[in-house]
Order: C-alpha cells, then structure tokens, then sequence
C-alpha cells in the first residue's frame, strides 16, 4: 500500500496529516474519478475506477473499447479472477474509492478550518 508515514493509521487530523493528505491527493490522478462497468476477456464483469464517467456501453477489453489510460484501479476483474474482493464488496469499494477522491480536497479544506476554530 502506497501511503504517506505521517498518517499513520488512523491518521490524527493535525496540520503535518492534513499536508500529507494533500500532497497524496496533489500526486494523484486528476479528479473527478466514476466508477465503469466494463466487460473482461469472458464477458464477465469488470468494475473499475475511471477519469471519464461511465458510457453505459460495459466496454471490453478484448476489442479494445476499454482504454487504459482512462482506469486508475481496478474493483473487479472476474476472469480470470485477477480482482475479485473476498467479501464481494467490489461495487460499494469502488463507490468509495471514487467517492473519497472526489471529496477529499473539500475534507482537507474543513478539517483545516476546524483545527483554526
């Protein structure tokens, strides 16, 4: 897990965690991130997070449709089962991650207010 050693685990929201936050969420992929349904190589599902919001088309990976450039994690890769979560929690993991990216630089703006109160 790639992480920032000033956050520790579960990160205290000082000013140093609040810096550290920020610059992981600075180093990232651009926002907005969505969550994409996506075919894998049997046509079996494929859940990831992705720059460009779903089409609703579940593109595939075997005729190219699914651009890679586009994905920054992967929830769910079914076969063969490269991704596949042991609690089956891959849609609610991938609404979380895309969720959390998105809201993450607002998060660090209030805490920053709430540690000036």
């Amino acid at each position: 897990m790639v992480t920032d050693r000033r956050l520790g685990y579960p990160p205290a929201m000082t000013p140093e965690a609040l810096n550290a936050l920020e610059a992981l969420e600075q180093a990232a992929s651009a926002g907005p991130w969505h969550v994409r349904r996506l075919d894998d190589e049997d046509c079996m599902g494929g859940l990831a997070i992705s720059t460009h919001p779903d089409t609703g088309r579940g593109e595939s990976m075997r005729s190219g449709e699914w651009r890679g450039e586009e994905m920054v994690a992967a929830c769910l890769i079914q076969a063969p089962p490269y991704v596949v979560p042991a609690d089956d929690r891959f849609e609610e993991n991938a609404a979380l991650i895309a969720t959390m990216r998105n809201v993450l630089p607002e998060l660090i703006r209030l805490a920053r207010l709430g540690l000036q109160a």
